[in-house]
């Protein structure tokens, strides 16, 4: 770690320092005029940064550095991963994520002679470090590295906040961590992959004035729910009585079988703490990076990966309250067994393909409705008026009693069907007018924005944690049925016990291992 401290960094401590003490600023000449100089330039004084310590640096973090960096109030100091640098991780693209850090930095051969895709704590400390020095006037420090998080949340004392960027299993325990220390929170979905661990995290984000936000919130702007709803209001399908939301993910390979092999760690990669909470096994490259989201020991399926950002907006629209009952189905996968087809019993991983049904009542006692998730190339039943010759590969449909609207994955162009669609094609709806990802003046996006308020005291966000409880139940629940084989599972979320299968029950939470305690 790098524990030397820059101009600016000690600036912010002795900042700390001396409000501490309760003394009044009783003169300007007390305050350096860079400061000053600062806000008449549109940026801002050192003294009222948000210093961000980085959680997980692999390929999702270093896409989504770009907000960070460009945002004037948000500075960060410090980043950590089990993974000092490698280039064997898993992006959409061969080059993409290369030439998106390139034209970040303004190195158009950064890389140049290096094969494969970039990640780790070393990677980003040196995209962070090159952005600063050639975008922030006068900076000239370096920022701390370490491959466990709480090691810098120990020695670091000027951190006011985290985002968090790692694996599924890891972001519920490092949450609770950050929230209890009191950092404000940034994370990336789902809040837990079990169901236990995201009710602490929400629980406890609700119980705190921390500001937190959820990535998947960026989404509510894309696509027009409020089209969607206004149809639904005005009678234009009758009913509501189901939702069918669908995707061609997974879109990174899912194993049947547990490895058997033994490669070694890779060099710089700790491994043990990669595992966090999760129990003790031996190295796999197919445990991490993108693959990771396939075994439900770390990850949490399509329909977390996919499905935050598609019905966490309508969940929010419709006021629909967390799922009280789910049954699934799922893709089989058959091996030879003395030279006999043989079905592979699996309970260590996700399906190849899946069709999720929940009961989700309204949040206000009115009535409940299907809700029912695809994935894998799995789709619903093309309605009868549909004019295509089939659904697209990734979409939406919500069906009432008196006809249909189907949209995009995200909520997009959607179109009413049924005999009385003309009647009610007048009626419009508008998209967000703000979207979260569109930027301010200085170039911070909305989003980013209204968490930075929060973490000034100004009130949490709309992205908020404790926001996001019902459809996180939800899909949690989802999982737990695909562990049970697929069985009907009742649940009560005012206990959060599912009350027709003690045996399930005990899969709403890990065994997890010593020292990695959520409490």
């Amino acid at each position: 770690m790098n524990n030397k401290m820059s101009k600016e960094e000690h600036l912010k401590m002795n900042r700390r320092t001396f409000l501490s003490t309760g003394m009044a600023i009783s003169a300007f000449s007390i305050i350096p005029n860079h400061v000053f100089a600062a806000h008449k330039k549109g940026m801002v004084a050192p003294s009222d940064k948000i210093c961000l310590l980085h959680i997980g640096c692999g390929t999702q973090g270093l896409s989504e550095l770009r907000s960070l960096l460009k945002a004037p109030a948000v500075e960060i100091i410090g980043v950590a991963d089990p993974n000092r640098e490698s280039y064997n991780y898993i992006h959409w693209s061969k080059y993409g994520l290369r030439d998106d850090l390139r034209e970040l930095m303004r190195e158009p051969t950064w890389k140049e002679n290096i094969k494969g895709i970039p990640g780790g704590r070393n990677i980003m400390k040196e995209v962070v470090e090159v952005y600063y020095r050639k975008n922030r006037p006068g900076y000239k420090g370096s920022i701390a590295s370490a491959e466990d998080y709480r090691e810098l949340l120990a020695t670091m004392k000027d951190i006011d906040a985290v985002k968090i960027m790692s694996p599924d299993h890891l972001h519920a325990y490092q949450a609770v961590d950050c929230l209890k220390k009191g950092k404000h929170v940034i994370m990336h979905k789902p809040l837990g992959n079990k169901m236990k661990e995201a009710m602490k995290v929400v629980d406890t984000a609700k119980a705190s004035t921390l500001s937190t936000h959820m990535m998947a919130y960026n989404a509510f702007g894309d696509g027009n729910m409020d089209q969607i709803k206004k149809w639904i209001d005005a009678g234009a399908i009758g009913e509501l009585k189901e939702i069918h939301n669908w995707t061609n993910r997974p879109v990174w390979p899912q194993y049947p079988v547990i490895p058997s092999d033994k490669p070694a760690i890779p060099d710089g990669f700790n491994w043990d703490l990669w595992l966090g909470p999760a129990e003790m096994r031996d190295y796999h490259p197919q445990y991490t990076n993108a693959t990771f989201r396939g075994w439900y020991e770390f990850g949490a399926g399509a329909i977390a990966d996919m499905g935050y950002y598609s019905l966490w907006p309508v969940f929010d629209a419709l006021q629909l309250d967390s799922a009280t009952s789910v049954s699934t189905r799922f893709s089989r996968v058959i091996g030879l067994e003395d030279n006999v087809p043989t079905a592979i019993v699996n309970d260590y991983s996700y399906p190849m393909a899946a069709a999720y049904r929940f009961e989700v009542p309204y949040k206000n006692g009115s009535g409940k409705i299907t809700l029912q998730w695809y994935d894998g190339g799995m789709k619903p039943q093309i309605p009868q008026d549909y004019k295509e010759d089939d659904l697209p590969i990734e979409g939406m449909m919500f069906v009432g009693d008196k006809g249909t609207i189907i949209s995009g994955f995200l909520r997009k162009d959607p179109v009413i069907l049924g005999e009385n669609a003309s009647h009610y094609s007048n009626i419009k709806g508008y998209p967000m007018a703000e979207h979260p990802r569109s930027a301010l003046a200085d170039g911070t996006e909305r989003w980013l924005q209204k968490w930075i308020d929060g973490c000034r005291g100004k009130g949490k966000g709309p992205g908020s944690f404790e926001y996001a409880k019902e459809v996180n139940e939800t899909f949690n629940l989802g999982a737990v049925s695909l562990m049970s084989g697929g069985q009907k599972l009742e649940y009560d979320p005012q206990t959060r016990v599912i009350t027709n299968n003690e045996e399930a029950n005990k899969l709403l939470s890990r065994k997890t291992r010593k020292g990695w305690e959520i409490d």
